[in-house]
């Protein structure tokens, strides 16, 4: 992968990220199920691709690939805390 190409890569899933985060916390304040259920998808699409972008670049030996996996990291992180606000949400525990 070219430096171009990840880069625009790397900001397509940035921009991902934005539209999964808010369609997260406004599926969860509007009670939208429709918005939970893309803002999943999106995030699951993030750290998916991320991992597959990271790993690749890592094996070719660019640079781009510690991006890739700390977007990936950083995104999991947020994606736990998407999920534990809705097993709250839903009362799954107390």
């Amino acid at each position: 992968m070219e430096s171009r190409n990840g880069l625009i890569t790397f900001a397509i899933f940035v921009v991902l990220f934005a539209f999964s985060f808010v369609l997260g916390n406004d599926g969860l304040a509007t009670q939208n199920t429709t918005y939970g259920v893309l803002s999943l998808i999106g995030f699951v699409v993030c750290i998916a691709g991320s991992f597959f972008n990271g790993f690749t670049a890592k094996k070719n030996g660019e640079a781009l690939a510690v991006w890739f996996l700390a977007y990936a990291v950083v995104v999991s992180i947020l994606f736990v805390w998407f999920c534990t606000r809705c097993g709250t949400y839903f009362q799954w525990w107390s």
